[in-house]
């Protein structure tokens, strides 16, 4: 090798040590971020996410959208059918790789109210009154891909006389069903302003109203 190859050689060599230690990683991601298994997040609330990085040193999460409080992450997507989550992570031996994590985003889907697990959508439940005693208000979404919970804190009941009744809590109590025990067969009440998303960030649809009808 001559004089002026050796030079090029060694100016070669200084150059590659003088290069960032970042990579954009291409290979299979060691990074984890846990929303569903289907990768879904739901658009205009907070959705939940848990992001775990095994046998780093450190890593950073950022995205569209994304927060962290309170030891907890949560993301918030708006326009567009996909958001991407990119983790900097910074490994034991103190390289830094980077990842791109892809969710999906839905809307939110309609929001049907329940009682005792009974209704559907444009009809009347059938209802003895005896059953409304202790009765319970749910709520159920169709085809909802996510681990949020969602219990109701609070619902009205609501006469054919446009007489009102408001209920804490998610079961028709005592004193409420002392109320409802002067209902005749083939009366009629609707359930609405089901409250379901207490200390849930964001927009969500308001649920359905439960038509009842006593039945006897």
């Amino acid at each position: 090798m001559n004089k002026f190859q050796l030079i090029c050689s060694l100016l070669f060599c200084q150059f590659l040590l003088a290069q960032n230690d970042t990579t954009l990683v291409s290979k299979p991601k060691i990074g984890v971020i846990s929303v569903d298994k289907l990768n879904v997040v739901y658009r205009g609330i907070q959705n939940p996410i848990s992001i775990a990085v095994p046998n780093a040193k450190s890593f950073k999460a950022s995205g569209l959208g994304l927060t962290y409080n309170n030891g907890h992450y949560s993301i918030s997507p708006g326009q567009g059918n996909e958001v991407v989550v990119k983790l900097e992570i910074i490994l034991e031996d103190d390289s830094k790789i980077i990842e791109e994590h892809l969710l999906r985003i839905l809307n939110f889907p309609p929001v049907l109210g329940r009682i005792n697990n009974r209704n559907c959508i444009d009809c009347i439940v059938l209802m003895k009154l005896s059953e409304l005693e202790n009765a319970e208000i749910t709520v159920y979404f169709e085809n909802l891909l996510t681990g949020l919970k969602f219990n109701v804190s609070s619902f009205s009941i609501e006469f054919s006389d446009n007489k009102n009744i408001d209920v804490n809590g998610n079961r028709i109590d005592e004193n409420t069903f002392n109320q409802l025990k002067r209902l005749k067969k083939n009366s009629e009440l609707k359930i609405n302003n089901i409250n379901y998303t207490k200390g849930l960030g964001g927009y969500f649809k308001k649920a359905g109203v439960i038509n009842v009808r006593i039945s006897d």
